[in-house]
């Protein structure tokens, strides 16, 4: 519990700074790459050895970010997959650059989400069903509201395919 209130304390600081502008964004050459390969190996180490992480990263990709940032939002979307695995075992995460783009994505084969609740998922506080959490724990419901901000933050766009039962997918092209 500590925890869990330690975690939801820390992200209403970040949402009350990046509400107020009082963010400090410190944009630099960043090989993404690198950074997502290093995310993707705590993440094994964290989570469920049952769910197998595949990595689809292309080399040396290079992006003017806020690596902090960024790396939040690798975190939250990759953590994403695992708690809302259900019975499914597989997650894939992808980098590559596409023209002047950089397309990450996260897939699953986990509970997924319905088409009437695509929408509502980057609100804050929203939470689909805490009941189909691998852990039972469910979330703050606030990982995928910072997200947004940090894929606007960047320039960058959201996608989100899913299908109830089949799992799910979200993809950031910045």
């Amino acid at each position: 519990q500590a925890n869990k209130m330690s975690k939801l304390v820390s992200e209403l600081l970040m949402i009350s700074r990046m509400d107020n502008d009082r963010l400090k964004l410190n944009f630099e050459e960043t090989d993404i790459s690198e950074l997502l390969e290093f995310v993707c190996e705590e993440q094994v180490e964290i989570h469920n050895d049952k769910v197998v992480l595949t990595q689809n990263i292309d080399k040396e990709i290079i992006g003017k970010v806020d690596r902090s940032l960024i790396t939040r939002l690798f975190v939250n979307l990759i953590s994403n997959a695992y708690q809302y695995i259900g019975t499914g075992n597989s997650i894939i995460v992808s980098l590559n650059k596409e023209n002047d783009k950089i397309k990450f994505s996260v897939k699953d084969d986990g509970v997924g989400i319905s088409e009437e609740n695509i929408s509502k998922i980057w609100d804050r506080f929203y939470q689909v069903d805490s009941s189909r959490t691998a852990d039972g724990n469910g979330s703050s419901g606030l990982g995928l509201s910072m997200v947004k901000w940090i894929a606007e933050t960047h320039n960058g766009k959201l996608e989100v395919k899913s299908e109830l039962g089949q799992g799910s997918e979200f993809i950031f092209i910045f």
